[in-house]
C-alpha cells in the first residue's frame, strides 16, 4: 500500500472541495506515432472555499497547462495526481471551470481488458483499429480527470479527432462531425446521464453501422450497432441477440437505464468491456465465450456471453456504481447474477440451475 494509492483512492481534501459537474473532452488521436492530444475542460460547483484542486493523469501522459477564465495556472506534480493552485477565490456555490491541455504517448495495454490502456492494432484490411480500455487502472490512464468514483460527472461531450476514411465511436449520441483541413474528422458525442470515468471510451476504425428500434419500457429505444466492415454480415446475425438481451433484463431489473443516450454495441479489439451506452464488444461473433462453454453444460453455449455480461453492467457499474474502487466486486457479482438471470428467461429454470451448478466448478477460492 503506497502514497499513490493514497492519492488514488481517497477522496482528497483537494477532491473533496469542488463537485464535478461537466466534462467538455477533446482528444487527437495520432496513428503514425501513438500519441494523443487535447484538451479537458472541467466544469465544477464549490462546495466549500478551497483554492488547491487535485486531478489525475498517469505518465507517460503529462499536463502541458492549465488555465483559468484565460489567465496560466500554476501546478505541480506528485505521481499521478496534478494539484492545481487557483488564482482567483473560490466561493462556496459558484461555478466555475478549468482548461487543461494534455499530450503523450499512453501506456498500451499488454492485455486489455484486464490490463487498461490503449490498443493500437490493425483489422485484415490493414486500416487502424484503435481502442481504449481501462476499468482498474482508471481513466486517467489517459486524460486528466477526477479518477476516483464517488463523483461522476453529470454530462459528458467527448470530441475525438481521428483519421480520415475511420469512424470515431464513443459514448452517448453522435452530435456531429466535422472534416478538418487535414484530412482528418473530429466525432462529437454527447452523454446526457451521469457516467464513471473508466466508462468513457474512445474506439475508431473501419466501421459500418446498422441498427434497430426496441419497444422497451420507456419507449422506443436506439439499438445501434458499429462492426468493422469485414465482419458485418456475421454480426447482423449474432446481434440479433441483443434485443431478446434487452428484454430479459428490463424483465428483471426495470428499464435500461439509458435511453436518453440509446444503447451500442461496438466492435472491439479485445473481450469487451461495459463503456456506458457503447458496450465494448469481441467475442468474435459466436455463442459462449470465444466460442468455449464455461459451465460445461451445454447451456452456455445456448447465448453469446459479452453480449449479456457486458449489457447487464449497464445496470450494475454503470447506472448503480460502486463509491470506491475496492467496491469493484459488487459489479462483477450482480453481473453475474444477471448471467443467471438472462439464462432463466428465455431458457427457463431448469436450464438455469443446471447452467449455475456446473459453472459453480469452476471457482477455484
Amino acid at each position: 500500500f503506497t502514497h499513490q494509492d493514497t492519492l488514488r483512492g481517497s477522496i482528497t481534501p483537494e477532491r473533496a472541495w469542488w463537485d464535478l459537474t461537466y466534462y467538455d473532452l477533446s482528444v487527437k488521436v495520432d496513428v503514425s506515432d501513438s500519441s494523443i492530444s487535447g484538451t479537458t475542460v472541467v466544469q465544477y460547483k464549490v462546495l466549500e472555499p478551497h483554492q488547491v484542486m487535485q486531478l489525475d493523469l498517469q505518465p507517460p501522459m503529462k499536463i502541458n497547462q492549465v488555465t483559468q477564465n484565460g489567465k496560466a495556472l500554476s501546478y505541480k506534480r506528485d505521481g499521478n495526481a496534478w494539484f492545481i493552485t487557483l488564482k482567483e477565490k473560490q466561493k462556496k456555490g459558484e461555478v466555475n471551470t478549468v482548461q487543461v491541455t494534455f499530450s503523450g504517448k499512453p501506456k498500451v495495454a499488454i492485455r486489455p481488458p484486464w490490463d487498461g490502456g490503449f490498443t493500437w492494432t490493425h483489422d485484415s484490411n490493414g486500416k487502424p483499429f484503435v481502442a481504449t480500455s481501462n476499468q482498474g487502472i482508471g481513466a486517467s490512464i489517459w486524460w486528466p480527470n477526477k479518477d476516483h468514483p464517488y463523483d461522476e460527472v453529470d454530462s459528458l461531450l467527448i470530441n475525438v479527432n481521428a483519421p480520415g476514411g475511420l469512424m470515431d465511436v464513443s459514448n452517448g449520441r453522435l452530435r456531429g462531425v466535422k472534416e478538418e483541413k487535414d484530412g482528418t474528422k473530429t466525432w462529437s458525442w454527447f452523454v446526457s446521464n451521469p457516467i464513471n470515468s473508466y466508462g468513457v471510451n474512445i474506439n475508431i476504425g473501419d466501421y459500418v453501422h446498422f441498427g434497430e428500434v426496441y419497444d422497451g419500457e420507456k419507449g422506443p429505444l436506439d439499438m445501434n450497432y458499429y462492426v468493422l466492415r469485414e465482419n458485418e454480415e456475421k454480426a447482423k446475425k449474432q446481434f440479433k441477440q441483443a434485443k431478446l438481451m434487452m428484454e430479459a433484463f428490463e424483465y428483471w431489473f426495470g428499464p435500461y437505464p439509458f435511453y436518453e443516450d440509446g444503447y451500442k454495441l461496438v466492435e472491439a479489439p479485445y473481450l469487451g468491456m461495459e463503456h456506458q451506452s457503447s458496450v465494448t464488444y469481441g467475442n468474435k461473433f459466436a455463442n459462449g465465450y470465444l466460442g468455449r462453454d464455461l459451465s460445461n453444460s451445454g447451456w452456455g453455449l445456448k447465448f453469446d456471453f459479452i453480449i449479456i455480461h457486458e449489457s447487464a453492467h449497464e445496470w450494475f457499474a454503470n447506472n448503480i456504481t460502486h463509491k470506491d474502487v475496492a467496491d469493484m466486486w459488487l459489479h462483477e457479482g450482480y453481473t453475474k447474477y444477471a448471467d443467471s438471470l438472462s439464462v432463466v428467461y428465455p431458457l427457463g429454470k431448469q436450464a438455469d440451475s443446471e447452467f449455475d451448478r456446473a459453472f459453480r466448478t469452476s471457482i477455484s477460492n
